[in-house]
């Protein structure tokens, strides 16, 4: 993490990323409006996702998603000053983010990305944000009759259901088939085809979890920290000796399945339950439904 200089000067440098004119505009806030990451040490980058903006002096609706920024400090935590609420039309004072050379960073994303200077109204009425509020929320589906129904998360791209997958309960996310889209025929028809072989597809993906992370589950094993949380030397819950060494077949074993997620192209990353192995982080195998699996991890 970088050192602060003091708040002005962090400021300073800050407010030098973006154009010196202030524009007011009407914006419609999304869900994603009280996060925050590390500026530098002490300082925080607060945003503010919007779904549509709208022009104060014809009403023009301008349909493309952006983002407020700003800084702030540790005191400014609750409510990172401007208490922004999801879901809501403001009127704002803002200065458009410069543009960036090519290769920098992505043009489409730095576009319509501002710096928040002042929150001018709060709660506003505007037909046409109104309009795209109405839109957005309105709920989308997929039927399938072998993998059931998904309804769309916009915010985050995919369908998503909760699907039987042999013993188990598995949430599945199908992302859609372009950005803000309200399709996912491409990771449907992927999914599709490893459903129907839930088996095979969970047989393949417990051998090659247990052939990478077999090895990282005894050195955590080995650990004082295991230690510490009780080891006896009894056998576990799930009829393993704690203190015996983890086997490949044991692993493939203890580990279930709980999340799955792919994409139009058929990339895919299976969740497993660790079973405890990794004191419950989560176990993700990814890869693609045409070229094979090529990665095993822990994460969380």
């Amino acid at each position: 993490m970088l050192k602060s200089k003091g708040f002005s000067k962090e400021l300073e440098a800050f407010c030098a990323e973006y154009e010196e004119e202030v524009q007011e505009m009407l914006v419609l806030t999304a869900e994603h409006v009280g996060g925050a990451c590390s500026y530098v040490e002490g300082i925080w980058r607060p945003s503010a996702e919007f779904l549509a903006s709208a022009d104060l002096a014809d009403g023009t609706v301008n349909r493309e998603k952006g983002q407020l920024s700003w800084l702030a400090q540790e005191k400014d935590r609750e409510g990172w000053i401007f208490k922004l609420k999801p879901f809501t039309i403001y009127r704002v004072k803002c200065r458009r983010r410069k543009e960036k050379k090519s290769g920098q960073e992505s043009a489409v994303r730095m576009a319509n990305e501002y710096m928040l200077v002042e929150v001018a109204g709060r709660g506003l009425r505007n037909e046409g944000l109104s309009q795209v509020l109405e839109e957005y929320k309105r709920p989308v589906f997929i039927e399938d009759e072998l993998c059931g129904r998904f309804e769309l998360e916009r915010a985050y791209n995919w369908f998503c259901a909760e699907v039987p997958w042999l013993s188990d309960e598995c949430r599945v996310s199908l992302g859609c088939d372009e950005e803000d889209g309200e399709t996912a025929d491409g990771a449907l028809a992927a999914f599709r085809e490893i459903y129907a072989d839930a088996a095979g597809w969970d047989k393949k993906f417990r051998a090659f979890a247990a052939e990478e992370l077999t090895e990282l589950a005894n050195d955590w094993q080995d650990t004082d920290d295991y230690d510490d949380e009780g080891d006896t030397g009894e056998d576990d819950a799930s009829g393993g000796d704690c203190s015996a060494p983890v086997t490949k077949a044991a692993f493939a074993k203890r580990i279930a399945i709980r999340e799955f997620s792919i994409n139009a192209e058929g990339d895919y990353t299976a969740y497993y339950d660790d079973d405890d192995m990794f004191y419950g982080h989560v176990i993700m195998i990814e890869g693609n439904i045409r070229d094979g699996m090529d990665r095993a991890d822990i994460a969380g």
